[in-house]
């Protein structure tokens, strides 16, 4: 029998051996929703079973030893398929084609992309992450909310898309990953409220683009407006909750610009840039400029901390926005007059702010303002996910951001570890200690991938897998350079080389898919797929050396600290060392 109350509208019936129930709510609400199901038992004689006349009953049956007995529930959302939801009428006995059609579904899901790190507590970690994004993550106008499948119907939070991290972070790793399927619904609900971001950044900031508020939900509604917890404070603005914060929508886009980056896929750059332009038109009118440079003015670093000045953060996804604005008008051959603006805003943009902390340089989290604060990691996430930071950085800046992770040592954050860890690896962090504190993290797991003593549901189901990606293939430059190179690719970057490792299809910058393997302290070849035909560069992964490439039309030398080549749509180019015999591809 399903759950009453909370004005839902329930039934229960039973019928020849099945057992059919739905919830639904249609009564003063914004999007009319539900679901139904469908319950059937195979296997068990009519003499064991009971209860199949009597919905509110259930089904009774009698199991014997060694005979074994099936059961099928069926779900469906009303708003996929109203009124047809878990149908299994129509279902025979004989089981076979959906057991081969579901084997089919995961095995070219792990397929898709394969690490092993030699250490079997990560390896698990990883591969439940993307399990559990694979379960929540299919249905493209409904992405999974901060619980992912797990609900009451109360939720914290409301069960929304929170829009300063939560949202956005259990998508992480899916781009570098491969599994651009589940990567994608991310995307449906930010473009769905571009008009009420539009309404907020005219009404609120007075500014073209758009202004999202901290929570949203699907098909263009809000969850936090008119909130009465927050309704006469500065919190709250027009009735939309912002937390005094100025990036949520500039924080939409860092999963945008990776799944960009990665695949150069112009039907997605269309699909996206309606956003990505709005975007940087609030920043083009939101930004002032004092004294040769642009600053931020008014927006909070943390949830509330007041009117803050060039909060770190905003620095960097700002960076982070205006380079994919510039790059998909370029790539798309639109707007070319604005690319102008937008890189001069690049140029001036001001930089970070320090601070002495334990004796060493840190980072600031603001210009004037907040300075720091006692837990979350906001004051490394201008390196990760705002990508303005990285191994090609000023050594000076780098240092910086080393001292900030030591000081901060926040790896087991209930807000941050997701940003951390990553973080750490992007500035090149000591490895064996990224590993160390990975694999404590990877321990404090429930069974569902869920972390212990962490409210926040699936955002961590992003920390494994994007870390190791990411420290077995980097292929990250830092925002914020007008003339940056589009992809850097470099192959066990932050990793001991003691340790023997190996990956195939991990997603680059530049649309590559790049395998490779360390063995020995030596790397054993580099097998790159392009599948856009762009230029690609990359790190010598034998230092000192030339380098052969093989491809279809022959062989050609490389040589130098890194070096770049040309490559076509659809062909695959395999690196070896030219002085030594390491080995081949297989």
């Amino acid at each position: 029998q399903p759950l009453a109350g909370r004005g839902s509208e329930t039934w229960a019936t039973a019928e020849e051996g099945f057992l059919h129930a739905g919830r639904v709510f249609t009564k003063e609400v914004d999007i009319p929703s539900g679901a139904e199901a469908t319950f059937r038992v195979l296997g068990v004689p009519t003499a064991d079973r009971a209860g199949e006349s009597d919905p509110t009953a259930g089904v009774r049956f009698t199991l014997h030893p060694g005979q074994p007995v099936t059961l099928i529930l069926a779900l469906e959302s009303r708003t996929k398929d109203a009124g047809h939801g878990g149908d299994l009428s129509d279902l025979s006995l004989d089981l076979t084609h959906l057991r081969r059609d579901h084997a089919a579904w995961w095995a070219d899901y792990w397929a898709k992309s394969w690490v092993r790190v030699g250490d079997p507590l990560i390896e698990r970690a990883y591969v439940r992450s993307l399990y559990g994004m694979a379960a929540c993550s299919r249905v493209s106008d409904f992405p999974p909310g901060i619980f992912g499948w797990v609900t009451t119907d109360t939720p914290a939070w409301h069960g929304d898309y929170h829009l300063n991290y939560n949202h956005l972070a259990p998508f992480y790793a899916l781009h570098s990953a491969n599994r651009l399927e589940q990567a994608d619904p991310q995307d449906a609900p930010l473009l769905a409220f571009l008009e009420r971001g539009r309404w907020y950044a005219k009404r609120v900031t007075g500014t073209r683009g758009v202004l999202y508020p901290v929570g949203i939900g699907p098909l263009g509604i809000e969850t936090t407006r008119d909130g009465p917890r927050y309704r006469d404070g500065p919190n709250a603005e027009e009735g939309g909750l912002f937390f005094q914060q100025r990036s949520n929508a500039a924080y939409c886009l860092v999963n945008i610009a990776q799944r960009w980056r990665t695949t150069y896929d112009p039907a997605y750059g269309n699909q996206v840039y309606p956003l990505v332009k709005a975007v940087a038109a609030f920043w083009e009118d939101y930004l002032e400029r004092r004294d040769g440079r642009y600053v931020i003015v008014g927006d909070a670093i943390h949830e509330g901390s007041g009117q803050d000045l060039n909060p770190i953060l905003s620095l960097g996804l700002v960076r982070n926005s205006l380079d994919l604005a510039v790059d998909l008008s370029r790539e798309l051959d639109v707007d070319a007059g604005r690319r102008e603006t937008w890189r001069h805003i690049l140029a001036h943009l001001s930089g970070w702010t320090t601070q002495k902390r334990d004796g060493v340089d840190v980072f600031r989290y603001t210009e004037q303002g907040t300075s720091w604060w006692q837990n979350n990691t906001l004051g490394i996430q201008h390196i990760y996910p705002g990508n303005a930071l990285g191994l090609d950085s000023d050594p000076e800046w780098l240092a910086v951001a080393h001292n900030t992770i030591g000081v901060m040592n926040r790896w087991h954050d209930s807000n941050g570890s997701n940003s951390f860890f990553p973080a750490a690896v992007r500035v090149g962090y000591d490895a064996n200690t990224i590993l160390d504190e990975l694999r404590h993290y990877s321990a404090n797991a429930h069974p569902n991938g869920f972390m212990k003593g962490n409210p926040h549901g699936i955002e961590n189901f992003s920390t494994v897998p994007n870390t190791i990606n990411e420290m077995l293939c980097m292929s990250h430059v830092p925002m914020g350079s007008i003339d940056r190179e589009e992809s850097v690719i470099r192959l066990f970057p932050v990793w001991p080389k003691s340790r023997n490792a190996s990956f195939g299809n991990i997603r680059t910058w530049g649309a590559f898919l790049v395998s490779s393997e360390l063995k020995d302290g030596n790397v054993r070849y580099v097998r790159i797929a392009s599948e856009r035909g762009r230029p690609c560069t990359v790190v010598n992964p034998w230092p000192g050396q030339a380098v052969t490439l093989t491809r279809k039309a022959g062989t050609e030398t490389r040589t130098g600290e890194r070096f770049r080549f040309d490559t076509e749509a659809g062909e695959t180019v395999t690196l070896n060392a030219s002085d030594t015999t390491l080995g081949h591809a297989q």
